[in-house]
């Protein structure tokens, strides 16, 4: 019995020192090296009896004297797996009785009898591997696809923009020409109707015009006249930049900004009081025609009313070009960006007003537009649908995703586009809200897919939902595989 029992200790311990080394990948085996009988732990201080590898007792703290035992619960065991991928595997799956390896080398002590699969297993892989190639090729030229589209998309984005600003020009223009057409119409009536009273009326404006000719002209070269100033100062100022920081032409450059400012600030206030003096007299005058010649009027309009109004128009005109080129202050506190001769002067009619509103939902679009990946938003319009339990799912790229109940048809909004996050993540927001819950919200998985296709949703939080679309927008291959693969 003694010897029987020496027979199987013999047994196991030269069974042992066989392959001492067992679980090592070759590339690393020349980190398990005796050295005098003495062995390091890889990544500790710690030194071991070389003959303490493998012996199905962990000595070392970071599980290295044992990879090819489960002794340790932090080790590797390295599969060979000759003919597939080599890999490895915590050493705790070793002799568990489960073939962890495709070449059955962690099944050592023959728990299980593990059959050698690698073969097998590899040409799966392949097959898999060659079918993720497909998907991914053919996503990606889909995907090409898309964005052709969009840049087709974009042009004639472009296009309809330009054509309704010639459109809305050509309208502007042709509604001046009819107001003027008008004016001069009814000055002609109203010659015919009444010369004396026309030729009071052409002297009084014209003493006020001459008195104030020459500062009405003087508006239209003012602000030249002070580019002029500011160019030979910059012109000071790169002098600088040749010579000396300290040079006398900086005080002078200093000197003169000085001046120009005091000289803008004694125009404004004198050309502010001298738009009021203007308009004032102009009051005066308009008062003075509906006093003496109140009797003469147009079956529409107030020809005196009209010709005020238009006057005013053209003095408001002036003061908001002067204020916007901040050549006058803004004491009625005029919106600086209103300088549109259309909207200044009032002018409006229906085909204007249409064209301005779809001017500005097309400028809106190409805003919106700039903010999304531009392949998805070549199928913005599709809708794809999924059926789980008893609810249909619909989603929209940059637009809503829906809850819809096979019962009652209940259409539940969980929620609209908000941004992206990367290439393969985006988020909807601004559900309907649960019942005494918050805003319902999704988050959307993208993955390479040859269609778009919505195969996976689950609400893993109250309200928060979690969908998973294939879609070839999310097939991005590497530049170079691109190329590779047009040729």
């Amino acid at each position: 019995m003694k010897a029987l029992c020496l027979f199987f200790i013999c047994f196991f311990i030269v069974s042992g020192k066989i392959d001492p080394l067992r679980g090592v990948p070759e590339s690393r085996k020349h980190l398990y090296r005796d050295e005098g009988g003495m062995w390091k732990c890889l990544n500790t201080s710690q030194y071991i009896s070389f003959s303490r590898i493998n012996d199905d007792w962990c000595d070392c703290e970071d599980g290295s004297d044992e990879p090819g035992t489960s002794a340790c619960n932090n080790g590797m065991f390295f599969c060979e797996n000759f003919g597939h991928i080599s890999r490895f595997i915590p050493s705790s799956y070793v002799n568990d009785g489960i073939c962890d390896c495709c070449d059955g080398s962690d099944e050592y002590e023959h728990i299980i009898e593990c059959e050698n699969t690698c073969e097998e297993q590899h040409k799966k892989y392949s097959q898999e591997l060659a079918n993720k190639d497909y998907i991914y090729k053919k996503g990606s030229r889909i995907r090409q696809e898309w964005a052709k589209k969009m840049k087709s998309m974009d042009k004639k984005l472009d296009d309809e923009i330009k054509d309704i600003l010639n459109k809305l020009k050509d309208a502007i223009r042709k509604n001046r020409e009819s107001k003027r057409s008008k004016i001069f119409e009814n000055l002609k009536m109203f010659q015919t109707e009444n010369t004396s009273f026309l030729g009071v009326l052409n002297e009084k404006i014209g003493d006020i015009f001459e008195k104030h000719k020459n500062k009405l002209s003087s508006f239209m070269y003012l602000w030249q006249d002070k580019i002029d100033i500011f160019d030979e100062t910059l012109r000071n100022l790169k002098k600088i930049y040749d010579y000396d920081p300290s040079n006398i032409i900086l005080d002078n450059v200093i000197k003169s900004l000085e001046e120009v400012k005091s000289d803008l600030d004694f125009e404004n206030n004198g050309y502010n009081e001298y738009i009021e003096e203007l308009k004032d007299e102009y009051n005066k005058f308009f008062e003075f025609i509906h006093r003496e010649y109140h009797l003469f009027r147009f079956k529409e309009r107030s020809f005196f009313g009209s010709v005020e109004d238009w006057i005013k128009r053209r003095i408001d005109q002036i003061k908001r070009c002067l204020i916007s080129h901040k050549i006058l202050i803004d004491d009625e506190k005029i919106d600086p960006q209103i300088i549109d001769d259309y909207d200044a002067s009032g002018e409006s009619n229906q085909e204007i007003d249409e064209l301005r509103e779809k001017l500005g939902k097309k400028e809106l679009l190409r805003k919106e537009k700039s903010k999304f990946f531009n392949v998805y938003y070549a199928v913005k319009d599709e809708i794809i649908t999924f059926k789980f339990k008893d609810y249909i799912y619909e989603f929209s790229f940059l637009k809503d995703a829906y809850q819809i109940s096979t019962n009652d048809n209940n259409r539940i909004l969980l929620g609209s586009f908000s941004h992206f996050d990367g290439h393969n993540k985006l988020y909807y927001y601004n559900g309907d809200r649960c019942w005494n819950g918050p805003s319902r919200s999704v988050m959307i998985e993208l993955s390479c897919g040859i269609k778009n296709e919505l195969i996976s949703v689950m609400e893993y939080q109250r309200c928060v939902y979690f969908m998973k679309i294939l879609t070839p927008g999310a097939c991005i291959l590497p530049s170079n595989e691109i190329k590779r693969d047009e040729l």
